[in-house]
């Protein structure tokens, strides 16, 4: 009976956690700081992210970087490894872990931003939709440390696990399926927002 009350408790607590950070989304977004953010993701992407990303790539076509595809298995990852030099694996771990995880940061603020701006009018139906993008940065992060961790034992022992292999990919599946869900979801703010701005005209 306790236990039941206790569990009943633990899950009440959690939304009042969140909530507090919905709702500051929710007040302090604007559409200048959604474009401002958007001008930070698309500079950092341009003038850091592929620029650090030049470390490991290869001039022949190989895989760019393993967490821009849709999944992936133990042959594509021993394929990006074996072709590559150990300094060129170390860059690589070094993006994963410091670069493409501060780029997680920047484009889940861009995303929840935009999400709260266009939901605003409906926040109060929609609850904390708006913080749905950082999952996505989440498991971006997953998989970035999965992949470091598996890059770095491949350094050390020339193997890797096929476990973190495998979580990796999940990771980045799921990365991908919430970066669709975050799109359609700022896709549907739009056309409401511009519905309600039609129909706001027409009562004038």
């Amino acid at each position: 009976m306790f236990d039941q009350e206790e569990k009943m408790e633990q899950l009440s607590v959690r939304p009042m956690i969140i909530k507090p950070f919905s709702n500051f989304f929710y007040q302090f977004s604007s559409i200048w700081i959604a474009i401002l953010l958007t001008i930070v993701f698309i500079g950092y992407l341009v003038l850091v992210l592929m620029v650090k990303s030049t470390g490991f790539e290869l001039s022949d076509g190989n895989i760019k970087s393993l967490g821009t595809s849709f999944g992936f298995d133990e042959a594509d990852i021993v394929l990006f490894l074996a072709t590559r030099t150990k300094e060129m694996i170390e860059a690589y771990i070094n993006f994963n872990q410091i670069w493409d995880t501060l780029f997680g940061l920047i484009y889940g603020l861009m995303y929840v931003v935009w999400v709260s701006v266009l939901f605003k009018p409906f926040s109060k139906k929609v609850g904390v939709l708006n913080l749905f993008p950082f999952i996505q940065v989440l498991f971006d992060w997953l998989e970035n440390y999965t992949l470091a961790a598996v890059a770095n034992q491949y350094l050390a022992d020339g193997v890797f696990s096929s476990v973190n292999a495998k979580l990796a990919s999940i990771f980045s599946i799921f990365k991908w399926v919430c970066s669709g869900l975050t799109l359609t979801l700022i896709l549907i703010g739009a056309i409401l927002m511009i519905a309600q701005a039609i129909k706001n005209k027409r009562q004038f």
